[in-house]
């Protein structure tokens, strides 16, 4: 069962699973995040959140014909006193309705105002250990030997996370073809750690292929630290 996040206006909260989700109170129009997700959603958009918002069905119209033909004509004062209770009822419901949106922000204003800088941060960890590739990129220059039997890389891993410090990245090499065809590849994993908003380089020495003609590399893996 998927783990969804919310945002309150101006923070991630979460992860909730759908039992939690409805004591959120949220609506077909909440904007919701889980793992795998390219970007948010309303929350009425998916499938497994379906169940919390069920239709239902319009009241039954009754035939009054036979009640109309038999009614007594009403009297002046029940048709006053059925007035004043309607606009009273009206009145009531608007002033329930006010109350309710008041009590609902000030739960929010509260909530902002007591959330501490120590869970925001562990929210913000959550969603980017899930996703380190999402953080990463690896980036350089390359350049062969005198024989050319070796190429040699002199790479830089950055790291866009903001809270997040990654460890242990496999590089992936790709070697190309003129055509651009992908010959191969080989994986290196970068024993170092990388902290957040950080650029740290590296060297790597790799054999050549047969008739390449460029190098590419990127991040595959990384683990948290």
């Amino acid at each position: 069962m998927n783990k969804y996040y919310l945002h309150n206006g101006t923070e991630n909260i979460g992860p909730f699973n759908i039992e939690e989700l409805k004591q959120q109170n949220i609506t077909r129009n909440t904007q919701v995040w889980f793992e795998g997700m390219e970007d948010w959603k309303e929350a009425g958009t998916i499938e497994e959140l379906k169940i919390l918002f069920p239709v239902l069905p319009p009241p039954l119209k009754k035939d009054n014909t036979e009640n109309k033909t038999s009614e007594q004509p009403i009297q002046k004062e029940e048709k006053d006193y059925s007035k004043l209770f309607k606009i009273l009822k009206r009145l009531a419901i608007a002033v329930l309705i006010a109350l309710i949106i008041l009590f609902v922000l000030n739960i929010i204003d509260k909530q902002s105002s007591t959330s501490t800088y120590q869970e925001s941060v562990m929210t913000i960890q959550e969603i980017e250990g899930h996703s380190p590739l999402n953080y990463l990129q690896a980036d350089g220059t390359y350049n062969t030997n005198f024989i050319g039997d070796k190429v040699k890389i002199n790479g830089v891993i950055t790291n866009t996370a903001t809270v997040t410090t990654y460890k242990d990245v496999t590089v992936r090499v790709n070697f190309y073809s003129k055509t651009n065809t992908l010959i191969g590849s080989e994986d290196y994993t970068l024993y170092e750690f990388y902290p957040p908003n950080s650029k740290q380089e590296f060297k790597l020495k790799v054999k050549a292929y047969s008739n390449v003609s460029t190098l590419g590399w990127e991040v595959i893996n990384a683990s948290v630290k």
